[in-house]
């Protein structure tokens, strides 16, 4: 089965991971990159930047108020439960290397700025999706992101358009920045003052 790729703000949004391992991080570190808040729960001792961080082992009533629960534990049984109780409670939950326990999982993601792009084979075969999320990198990069915050700023200013009309300036605006032969103001000159002509 396949899973729908659903985009949402994370921002502030109350992100819970049980268990501290290498795995454990990693969605720690992803969460905040969206600017989620995010609490750990483990018994061993851990020590990340921007994690509120819970030393003790967890009760199914510590889920209760989180927005998504990650079950990063070594306890197969107790990874269960907490996907069980999640699941009660209406939490979307992850749990690490058991994919039947997940309500949704982590794809692949390449980020810069507002342009995210995730990559999922489902769960079958992360080696799948490590090789599409290395195809990408080559033209979804750093310049790809910086570039969709100034064609951003242009399509703001072209909203009282037409939508065939804005998309075929913005479309021409995308080949401009794309081309590199024209610094930011030309383009912006060029565009901003056509559409005020």
């Amino acid at each position: 089965m396949a899973y729908f790729p659903f985009f949402t703000e994370m921002k502030n949004r109350t992100c819970l991971i049980v268990g501290s391992g290498t795995i454990a991080r990693s969605k720690m570190r992803i969460f905040l990159e969206f600017e989620a808040d995010v609490t750990c729960i483990s018994p061993q001792l851990l020590q990340e930047p921007g994690v509120r961080f819970i030393q003790k082992e967890v009760q199914m009533e510590d889920l209760v108020g989180f927005d998504v629960v990650v079950a990063a534990t070594d306890n197969h049984e107790l990874n269960h439960r907490i996907s069980l109780e999640c699941q009660k409670l209406g939490i979307p939950v992850n749990v690490v290397d058991q994919k039947d326990d997940c309500t949704f999982i982590f794809p692949s993601i390449l980020h810069y700025e507002n342009v995210v792009a995730a990559f999922s084979s489902g769960g079958r075969n992360p080696v799948i999706t490590q090789y599409m999320k290395k195809q990408a990198s080559s033209f979804i990069d750093e310049r790809l992101g910086q570039i969709n915050e100034k064609t951003g700023q242009i399509r703001d200013l072209l909203m009282d358009m037409s939508p065939a009309e804005r998309k075929i300036i913005m479309q021409k605006v995308l080949d401009a920045y794309l081309s590199g032969e024209e610094s930011d103001e030309e383009i912006r000159k060029r565009y901003i003052t056509c559409r005020s002509e």
